[in-house]
């Protein structure tokens, strides 16, 4: 029985021994592989801080702006100044044109309310949260100009203005109401005697803070006579206004420190440019309040009643609102730059709305252009535009900057107003937010010159370059691979991967094509490896014996490019479907600051707009992985994929989708996310595989081979006056494009595609699948509801043949020009002299002494012309 008892500890000691071994085990793990990953923090980016001198004006010998002083030059621009309102002017030496930073009369205006008045004459506003939780605004001339708290320095190339917003005064003067027993000593030590006796009753040590601090008495605070006397005793001892304010920071007591906000804004002349810079590492919060976001020359270049043009903004494609146009009770156009970050946005959604992809907005008056690139910060962006008659005389167009976000904590597990407190983020974002205003002269007027004006730059830049000349243009496939399906085996539920188009069936696919005279063939192929489309983690790949080998994947690449196609792999690094396998959703999900919740979404419900629904399709709920694990997942990519023989990789997400991880520990906001972004951009490029990007931010186009599902449209808004191809004739010669699946659109009509085609130089795009498309109905992908390509090969070929013919003639070549010479008739011109006509409307129009038939085209010009 002993013996007996005996071993039954030693199995139990074994069995603990072993539980613990494996606990420690697992924890270490979890430290080294979750807790203490730093790879992300090699990405984080810096900036320096110019150390500014004394300011002095320059010697103008022809001075053009009145009430300013010059405060810069250079060969192209003038910078002046007024030193007490910050208001600034930009002469223009090659025109004489001037522009204004606010409007000259602005205080005259006959629409504007006393705040719009002051808003008008402000270079920045502030947003900010009170310390009642309270949202509130400042604007730079009510706040700081008023109290005449803004101060000049001189920096290279230009000047910084610093702006201290907010009341600094103070009931009892610079008599600190606490102050320690140390250092009033020091101050009483250099009074009269008498005057110390004086000043020394009047404290009492305090009930608040630290033992050692002393509160003055309240009589003391409300004796009119006596305030003087102090005020007078503290300034004969050399007590000054930056003691006051250290003296009531330092005591801890909340409240009464005076509330304030100091904001640096950099201006700096650069070739044809002013180069504004807002350094967030300059700004200092006083009194408890935090900022929220940041407005920054509201009214800069804004136009009157009395002046014609349009303000461009990058909503899709592009847009344009004209000056004046009378829609007074509709609501401003305003647009986050590469969307909403997701984890700062709401789960309901109300409308599929295009992305603005290029960090960009332009103002064109009658006589002179200006055109403004976000260079740095631009992910923290919302555009705003708004014209005449609504809060003033003006048109304007400016962007606001998200410095730190808040949202809503539910108290006690309720809901409703009253049990949701605000909250805002600890930590201001560090960026040092740069735009660039740059002053365009007559050959690069209007949005065509703009267009013109932001290519050449990007390709001096490096950015870009430019195509060489091509016999046709591309024809881009996605091809469904691998899905998941439910299946049973004795009762039990289950997925497995079925396949809708194999390795071998896309290459018939492509043999097709080719015998059809379509050869340039660039085809996605989704859903090739790790499960198929909805693919586990990426950290290796596993193929799907279904689809085919890694050497029948690899024959086909092979046989794309034999005539002049590409291959490129699919797939998805940022949103981690919810049955991935190898995924900790627990440690490697964004997370939102409110609650600390996971980053969790899905499809969109129809009954509730909500988009976390699976709809009875688990693998479409995702997880956004976190951005400080992206370097893992990447690199081990990027190590298997140099083992296949293809032509590039497919982002399904990576250019496409940026968001920030909230986690409190590990912050890492869209700025931060953005620079780990380019640095794995950095490492899939280093694999020697060209890269298509699905739609595509603008920092990833330095990176794009070829762009697919591009804006080729632009949003509704009822702000909007019409629609333009900005962002084709930016990229149009540089990086071959496409828009949506034309078979998955919401109607056909041949002839409609292929003029919408010809008029933004995009290429076809289809998405197909080998097997019947009715074999997607119980999945994932039933919103793919026609994707035989036997049922489309046709009008397939024949819309690229149709496209290809006009498109040939200026592949590679840029879009100089594009106008809008009536309602539905658009003249595009190319580099080589090509022009074509485009009428889309029901009936024929003479337009140049030539008759464009309805719903037609007509081609002139050439490289001889």
């Amino acid at each position: 029985m002993v013996k007996k008892m005996s071993l039954l500890k030693k199995i139990v000691l074994v069995i603990v021994t072993v539980i613990v071994l494996i606990a420690l085990i697992s924890g270490l793990y979890s430290l080294i592989h979750f807790k203490l990953y730093d790879k992300y923090k090699e990405s984080k980016a810096s900036y320096d801080i110019e150390e500014g001198k004394k300011f002095k004006e320059l010697a103008d010998s022809d001075p053009m702006v009145d009430g300013m002083v010059l405060a810069a030059e250079n060969e192209v621009l003038k910078l002046y100044t007024n030193t007490e309102t910050a208001a600034v002017a930009i002469v223009d030496k090659r025109n004489g044109t001037i522009t204004y930073s606010n409007p000259v009369d602005a205080e005259f205006d006959p629409l504007a309310s006393k705040i719009n008045k002051s808003l008008l004459q402000s270079q920045l506003v502030v947003e900010f949260i009170n310390t009642s939780h309270v949202a509130a605004t400042y604007n730079s001339y009510d706040q700081a100009v008023a109290f005449s708290q803004v101060e000049i320095e001189s920096l290279a190339d230009g000047i910084r203005y610093t702006y201290t917003l907010g009341d600094l005064s103070s009931p009892t003067g610079i008599v600190p109401t606490y102050i320690t027993s140390e250092r009033l000593e020091k101050f009483t030590a250099k009074m009269s005697e008498e005057d110390a006796k004086f000043v020394t009753m009047r404290y009492v040590e305090s009930s608040e803070g630290s033992g050692d601090l002393m509160e003055l008495i309240e009589a003391a605070k409300t004796g009119a006579s006596t305030l003087r006397k102090l005020n007078k005793y503290f300034e004969g001892a050399g007590y000054t206004q930056e003691d006051f304010e250290s003296d009531m920071t330092d005591s801890g007591i909340e409240g009464i420190v005076p509330m304030s906000f100091v904001v640096a804004l950099e201006y700096r002349l650069s070739g044809d440019s002013l180069v504004v810079n807002l350094p967030t590492s300059l700004i200092k919060e006083n009194g408890g309040s935090k900022i929220s976001n940041i407005q920054l020359l509201r009214y800069f270049g804004a136009a009157g009643t009395d002046e014609n043009g349009y303000m461009l903004v990058p909503n899709g494609s592009g847009s344009l609102i004209y000056f004046n146009n009378g829609k007074t009770n509709v609501q401003d156009y305003a647009q986050y730059i590469y969307g909403i970050d997701p984890l700062a946005s709401e789960n309901v959604v109300v409308e599929n709305a295009l992305t603005a992809r290029l960090p960009v907005f332009g103002i064109q008056r009658e006589n002179s252009g200006i055109f403004v690139s976000i260079e740095n910060g631009e992910s923290l962006a919302l555009l705003t535009a708004s014209i005449s008659g609504k809060l003033n005389s003006y048109n304007y167009i400016y962007s606001q900057y998200s410095l730190r976000n808040t949202s809503k904590l539910s108290m006690f597990g309720s809901t409703g107003s009253e049990a949701d407190l605000p909250i805002a983020e600890d930590e201001i974002y560090d960026v040092d937010i740069q735009m660039r205003y740059s002053f365009l002269t007559d050959d690069e007027d209007g949005y065509s010159g703009m267009a013109n004006y932001f290519r050449d730059r990007l390709l001096q830049e490096g950015t870009l370059e430019l195509l060489e000349e091509s016999s046709s243009i591309p024809m881009y496939l996605d091809i469904i691979g691998g899905v998941k399906r439910y299946d049973y085996f004795l009762g039990i539920q289950y997925l497995k991967t079925e396949a809708m188009t194999t390795f071998d069936q896309a290459a018939e696919i492509a043999d097709t094509f080719n015998d059809a005279s379509v050869s340039n063939l660039v085809m996605n192929y989704q859903g090739w490896f790790n499960g198929g489309y909805y693919h586990d983690v990426p950290d290796k790949i596993t193929g799907l014996s279904k689809l085919g080998g890694k050497k029948e994947f690899e024959e086909l690449s092979s046989l794309l490019e034999s005539t002049g196609g590409k291959l490129y792999a699919d797939v998805a690094f940022e949103k981690v479907t919810y049955i991935s396998k190898r995924y900790n959703y627990l440690r490697e999900t964004a997370r939102y600051y409110a609650g600390g919740r996971i980053a969790s979404f899905g499809q969109v419900n129809p009954a509730t707009l909500t988009n976390l629904s699976s709809l009875f399709y688990i693998e479409t709920l995702y997880d956004l992985l976190s951005p400080k694990f992206l370097p893992r997942y990447v690199s081990d990519f990027a190590k298997e994929i140099e083992n296949y023989d293809i032509t590039g990789i497919s982002l399904r997400d990576l250019g496409d989708t940026l968001y920030s991880d909230k986690k409190r520990t590990e912050f890492i906001d869209r700025e931060y996310a953005k620079q780990i972004v380019l640095d794995q951009l950095d490492t899939l490029q280093e694999t020697g595989k060209q890269l298509l990007f699905n739609d595509c931010n603008f920092y990833g186009l330095s990176y794009a081979d070829d762009l697919i599902n591009v804006a080729t449209s632009a949003n509704t808004y009822y702000s909007i006056d019409e629609e333009i191809p900005f962002y084709e004739m930016v990229m149009h010669g540089c990086i071959n494009y496409c828009g949506t699946s034309i078979n998955l659109s919401d109607t056909f009509d041949q002839d409609d595609i292929v003029l919408h085609l010809i008029e933004y130089g995009a290429s076809p795009h289809f998405t197909f699948t080998y097997a019947d498309s009715s074999e997607l109905k119980y999945t994932g992908l039933n919103r793919y509801y026609s994707t035989s390509y036997q049922t489309w090969m046709e009008d397939a070929v024949a819309i690229y043949s149709k496209a290809n013919e006009v498109l040939t003639k200026v592949a590679g070549c840029t879009i100089t020009e594009h106008e809008i010479l009536a309602e539905g008739v658009k003249k595009i011109t190319y580099s080589n002299g090509y022009v074509f006509y485009i009428n889309t409307t029901e009936n024929p129009v003479t337009i140049d002494q030539m008759t464009i038939e309805a719903n037609s085209y007509v081609v002139e010009g050439g490289s001889n012309d």
